[in-house]
Order: structure tokens, then C-alpha cells, then sequence
């Protein structure tokens, strides 16, 4: 049998029926979907079934607050942040207090992905518009620090290590250069030169780790952003659940996932 592939997202085609296993397995990709809604039989007649990211964890990735939240209990190393609603206050009636003060700084909306519901505010004044314009949501909105560091990897991760990496590098023509996007960046493979691995790069991995244990996730894709090559400054920006797999990426899943089963 092969292992069942759970995910909405159409560059997880190529993983079907391409990963044998001797016992039911689901591989979920940021999905939600319930284990006895897709081994019914299995579980009525008490079959082993075994999960490869579980739907607590997908959960708890796919909620930017709930991630957060996780990377705060395990000591993760990752940007200073809040709950929008708790930072921005009515004083009265007609007077609005935000406690917010790092700038610039990142909004992001809990369950943003592939760059929508980001937003970039570089001074109180642009904040308290966003906040009156969505006084209504402003729970389901985190706010960051923004760092300018020059350079920013992705990291796919199981408990043991890094077994897939890329470099992402914006373009020569990107207009949009606070955050790196597929739409204004490329993707630098780890043999190619310009990806230029940091010094501290196993450190950076053990932190990976780290993160990727604290939601509760078997493998992810780790976005990390690091000052520059010769320092050790780094920030954890996010795990990802389900993240677009290229063709390289799809047979490093192939041959990880083949390990794990």
C-alpha cells in the first residue's frame, strides 16, 4: 500500500502513490482532516495507522498565535511579538492608545500564507490606520518586529536534522523587497555558491528542531532569516505545514518520507 497523501495543495500530486508503507499511514501537508475520516475500515476493525504530522500540529502551525504561543513555551528563538487587539487600547471616546512600539514592524494575519495577509508598517501612525480599519479583526491579527537581515533560508526538518535546504534571493527588478515572496525572489540550492551557508549553520538547524518539536510537527519547512554570514544573529520567522514542493523538493520528500516509513 502506499501512504496517503492529505493536502490541498496541487504541488503535492507528484508525492501519490509514490511512497510504500506495510501499515496505514496519512502524510498531511497542512491538512485537517480527521484519521477515522480517512482509514474508517481501519479504525472500526482496530488496524495500526500511523500519522506523519498530525492534525493537532497542522493546527498548531497554520495559526500564526498558536505557533507563536508554541515557540514561547519551548524558548524558541524567533521576533518579539503580540496579539494586535492587545496592543491598541480606547482610551475614550475619541482617543485611541496603541502599546505598541518597535518600528517598522510586520502585521500578519493568523492563518496568512504564500504572502497574502502581510503587511509592512513602518510608523505608529500607518499601525493605529490599520487598527481603526480593522477594529473588528484585530484579534486575528499578530504584529512583529521587523528585522533587516540581508539573508533568508528555508529549512525542511524532521526531529533528526535538516534534509532539504534552499536560499531565498530576491530579484535584481523586485519592487517589493520587505518580503521575500516566490513571486519577487528565487530559489538558490545549497550546492549553488551564492547560497553561502551561514557559520553558525548547525546551530541554526538545532534551533529548526527545536521549533519544529514545539508545535508538535514531524516534518516542516522552516523560514529563517539570519543577519549576515559571519554572525550569529538569526530569527525562526515561521513553520510551514504545507509548503509548495518544487520538483527537487518533491523527491527529497519522496526519499525522507521513504526513510520514515
Amino acid at each position: 500500500m502506499f501512504v496517503q497523501i492529505r493536502s490541498k495543495n496541487k504541488t503535492a500530486n507528484d508525492l501519490r502513490n509514490k511512497i510504500n508503507c506495510n501499515v496505514r499511514t496519512v502524510f498531511r501537508l497542512g491538512s485537517l482532516t480527521a484519521t477515522e475520516d480517512i482509514f474508517p475500515k481501519g479504525i472500526q476493525l482496530g488496524k495500526e495507522i500511523r500519522e506523519i504530522n498530525t492534525v493537532k500540529a497542522c493546527h498548531n502551525s497554520g495559526n500564526k498565535i498558536i505557533m507563536k504561543q508554541c515557540f514561547d513555551k519551548a524558548g524558541v528563538k524567533s521576533s518579539e511579538w503580540a496579539i494586535l487587539s492587545e496592543q491598541y487600547r480606547e482610551a475614550d471616546e475619541d482617543f485611541c492608545q496603541l502599546d505598541w512600539k518597535m518600528y517598522p514592524a510586520i502585521i500578519k494575519y493568523k492563518n496568512s500564507s504564500k504572502g497574502n495577509g502581510i503587511y509592512y508598517i513602518e510608523t505608529e501612525n500607518a499601525l493605529l490606520e490599520f487598527c481603526n480599519d480593522n477594529i473588528k479583526s484585530l484579534k486575528d491579527y499578530i504584529i512583529e518586529k521587523y528585522y533587516t537581515y540581508e539573508r533568508e533560508y528555508r529549512l525542511h526538518i524532521t526531529k533528526d536534522g535538516c534534509f532539504y535546504t534552499c536560499r531565498k534571493m530576491l530579484k535584481r527588478d523586485a519592487e517589493v523587497r520587505w518580503h521575500r515572496h516566490d513571486m519577487n525572489s528565487v530559489w538558490i540550492l545549497e550546492e549553488n555558491p551564492l547560497f553561502d551557508k551561514p557559520a553558525n549553520w548547525d546551530e541554526i538547524v538545532a534551533e529548526c528542531v527545536k521549533a519544529t518539536k514545539s508545535v508538535g510537527l514531524d516534518i516542516a519547512a522552516l523560514d529563517v532569516i539570519v543577519s549576515s554570514r559571519n554572525t550569529k544573529d538569526f530569527i525562526i520567522l515561521e513553520t510551514n505545514s504545507a509548503p509548495s514542493l518544487g520538483r527537487i523538493t518533491t523527491i527529497n520528500y519522496i526519499e525522507q518520507l521513504n526513510k520514515m516509513v
